[in-house]
């Protein structure tokens, strides 16, 4: 059993141009899942690391693309020790 724990958090990105930038943001090493949202802001984007600074840097990246207007963050707790959503994972 590993004790190595993923950290995990939620970017959400402001843009003039989602349908654009989505593809770019999926593309991005780090980034487990990414939609378009309604309304603002307009993506929301899971990042996965093995610590903070790693994470930091897909931000980073994230934050470094054309179009993005905004980006807020937030790092999600461990409470239950269930990880983040892969709604891409085979059933």
């Amino acid at each position: 059993m590993s004790t190595q724990t993923k950290t995990w958090c939620y970017v959400f990105i402001t843009s003039r141009h989602p349908k654009r930038l989505l593809p770019r943001i999926r593309a991005i090493s780090g980034v487990i899942h990414a939609d378009a949202l309604f309304g603002s802001p307009d993506i929301i984007a899971i990042v996965e690391g093995e610590h903070i600074k790693q994470m930091d840097e897909v931000i980073d990246e994230i934050a470094e693309q054309d179009d993005v207007l905004a980006i807020d963050t937030k790092v999600a707790r461990w409470l239950d020790g269930i990880g983040p959503p892969r709604p891409y994972a085979a059933a």
